[in-house]
């Protein structure tokens, strides 16, 4: 299997076991912070929700969902990661920051969605830690409630098609 990540090494692309699987199996620790943030996107890719969980730093008053962060990760096919730009985060810092776009498409809808992010790591126990992200263009959405098209009965209950009614 390639690795989700899509990370290339002279012109070949390298399987989950060449790639993020270490880190994944905590056979090996992510000696960057892109290597984390890699292995991170990876994790939602194979739905290894506890690995996301283990590489951030828990901020007290913002507690992980992981029940949220398994429902988006189930609901959606990943479809790669592409690293914009990184500032330190190499094996002797102790701060990096990555810019990523992770692409993904939302399996309900067929959209395909793009999650851009500036993400600040941090080392903690000489490990690379998440501890903080900034979201390029708000948070995206997901639709709670299946769309209502025009032609569909109104869910007012009038009996008429929405655009009829509501949706005027």
């Amino acid at each position: 299997m390639i690795c989700p990540c899509r990370t290339t090494d002279e012109s070949k692309k390298l399987t989950l076991a060449e790639c993020c699987g270490p880190f994944l199996d905590n056979k090996k620790k992510a000696p960057t912070a892109e290597a984390l943030m890699r292995s991170r996107y990876t994790a939602y890719a194979v739905k290894n929700i506890d690995y996301v969980d283990v590489t951030q730093i828990n901020n007290p008053e913002e507690k992980f969902n992981k029940e949220e962060a398994l429902k988006w990760a189930d609901s959606s096919e990943w479809m790669g990661l592409d690293i914009k730009k990184t500032q330190k985060g190499e094996n002797a810092d102790n701060t990096g920051t990555v810019e990523f776009v992770a692409h993904y498409k939302d399996k309900a809808s067929g959209t395909e969605l793009n999650h851009h992010e500036t993400a600040l790591f941090q080392k903690e126990g000489g490990d690379w830690k998440f501890k903080e992200g900034h979201i390029h263009g708000g948070q995206p959405q997901k639709r709670l409630e299946p769309k209502v098209g025009r032609n569909d009965p109104c869910s007012c209950g009038s009996g008429k098609k929405f655009k009829k009614c509501c949706g005027v």
